[in-house]
């Protein structure tokens, strides 16, 4: 397999860095999960973005679904375009599935996309791990659910499955992951929510994701791009949702994630 240099990705960048201006930002998020009604949530958004001409006439979940899968759509037709390496866009495809995507990403040799798995693996393990014990699952389901390749090796989440929730929280304590733990654990013994966990999650990756805004050449901006358009999409049809179904601001609000700009 032919790998393209840092420098055959000048092109795709210049239209990455244009594209980023139209993302929308967290503020926008928040003020139309806010909004007096739908029209004014789709204004907001509108405003704040660039979707499709019938946006703005949303009214249903169908029609929710049909302008998010059309914007799904252009993201990959233009990812197809401009990713020269190909391989890249399967690594892209399978994010959801990191444990998988790694083992294709290796391959590649692009540092900071398999960074980003890796990190992906690890917030995929606190998260089995919490909702596992939360659940009271068995350790053998645990253990069959581990996930494998990220910077914390799974045994550290199977040698303290049957502890209590401090003993791992020590063992994270010097790790980018602390706040998180702690933040997640906090929530789920106080308020038995995963919110704060989701969130910060989600934030946890944004913050790796932005670096690539400094990256000149390479395929990095493109596929952290991808990645920042496909989480809009998803607020977009979590706020869009909400209104239509009149859930209460705060409730919005809380589960709304940082943003790529």
């Amino acid at each position: 397999m032919k790998r393209h240099s840092a420098l055959d990705y000048a092109y795709a960048i210049g239209r990455v860095r244009a594209l980023e201006n139209f993302l929308v930002g967290r503020t926008a998020f928040r003020e139309a999960a806010g909004s007096a009604d739908l029209a004014s949530a789709l204004r907001t958004l509108g405003e704040a973005g660039r979707f499709s001409e019938d946006f703005p006439d949303i009214r249903t979940p169908a029609q929710l679904d049909r302008a998010i899968e059309k914007e799904e759509a252009k993201l990959l037709s233009f990812l197809s375009e401009v990713l020269l390496d190909k391989p890249i866009l399967d690594v892209f495809l399978r994010d959801s599935d990191p444990q998988e995507a790694l083992g294709l990403g290796r391959e590649l040799g692009w540092a900071f996309i398999t960074d980003h798995l890796r990190r992906r693996i690890d917030l995929g393990n606190i998260k089995i791990f919490l909702r596992a014990r939360h659940l009271e699952l068995p350790e053998e389901r645990f253990r069959a659910a581990v996930l494998r390749g990220g910077f914390l090796e799974e045994r550290i989440f199977l040698d303290h499955f049957g502890l209590p929730f401090s003993d791992l929280g020590a063992r994270l304590s010097s790790t980018p992951y602390a706040g998180l733990w702690e933040s997640s654990v906090r929530a789920l013994t106080e308020r038995e929510t995963f919110i704060d966990l989701e969130r910060g999650s989600e934030d946890f990756l944004m913050a790796h994701l932005r670096w690539a805004r400094y990256i000149v050449f390479g395929p990095e901006p493109v596929y952290a791009y991808g990645l920042a358009k496909k989480r809009e999409l998803l607020l977009v049809r979590m706020v869009v949702s909400g209104r239509i179904h009149e859930i209460p601001a705060a409730v919005l609000r809380d589960r709304i994630s940082e943003t790529y700009v």
